[in-house]
């Protein structure tokens, strides 16, 4: 991240309804390889945002770069009105209102699937553990788990470790969620339970990104679709207009290999 962008600087105060403005975001790799070139995207308060493209296109980049999991070196991030910068103190204040679910779980193996949901909420928001575990036990039922919350989560099948995963992110009470891909680890069958729970949260309005392959939740449940390629971002149109008369011929050649 740099603040030496020729853009007008973000504001750092303020959110209203505009919960993510990414303007002229890019990135290089140590090795010189340009992820990103000049990105732009903007989520309003209770949207579902798709984000589709080919494999290597910048997709889990860019939505990674909105809690500083990765870096960029031009362009600005502003997210629930705070300004993405160097500062520790920005990236902590922006990464307790955004919670992440990765393709992986990333779960630890080592805790128990209910202690999984207490860590981050006790140690980071330092709020009670009873009122925690009340909490979280609430988010287990709610993804329709709560009989596996003392098991670890080796014991638990791909479909059922991706559920715990969003409920953890939920028990911090984040203001935006981002999806990195959450289906494409998961055998067939176990697609269809963590998209309903995806789904339940879309109808609740709860801000989302979402980075995925999943072409019937997009036209179902995303209030725009965003296709990337060679790390820029190509279009953005609503699903309708998207899967059925996109205006970029990139776009249509994605949509004749994945329709």
């Amino acid at each position: 991240m740099s603040p030496t962008s020729s853009r007008s600087p973000a504001p750092t105060t303020g959110s209203g309804d505009l919960m993510i403005e990414a303007r002229g975001v890019e990135k290089w790799y140590p090795n010189g390889f340009h992820a990103l070139r000049g990105c732009d995207l903007t989520v309003q308060r209770g949207e579902v945002v798709v984000i589709m493209g080919p494999s290597g296109s910048g997709k889990s980049t860019f939505i990674r770069t909105f809690n500083a999991l990765e870096d960029f070196q031009k362009g600005s991030i502003t997210v629930d009105g705070i300004a993405l910068t160097n500062d520790l103190r920005q990236i902590d204040a922006i990464r307790r209102e955004v919670g992440m679910v990765f393709q992986q779980f990333n779960l630890f193996p080592h805790l128990t699937v209910l202690d999984n949901l207490c860590l981050a909420p006790v140690l980071v928001r330092k709020r009670p553990k009873a009122e925690v575990k009340e909490q979280a036990m609430a988010l287990l039922r709610r993804v329709g788990i709560a009989e596996q919350a003392s098991k670890f989560p080796g014991q638990l099948s791909g479909g059922q470790q991706q559920r715990v995963a969003i409920a953890r992110a939920l028990c911090m009470e984040p203001r935006i969620l981002l999806f990195d891909e959450p289906t494409s680890a998961l055998d067939p069958e176990m697609v269809r339970e963590v998209l309903d729970v995806m789904l339940s949260l879309a109808a609740e309005h709860i801000t989302m990104v979402v980075v995925t392959h999943e072409v019937k939740f997009a036209r179902q449940v995303a209030s725009r679709v965003v296709l990337m390629a060679e790390g820029e971002v190509v279009e953005v149109a609503d699903p309708e207009t998207f899967f059925t008369n996109p205006s970029q011929e990139r776009s249509r050649r994605f949509l004749d290999q994945i329709l």
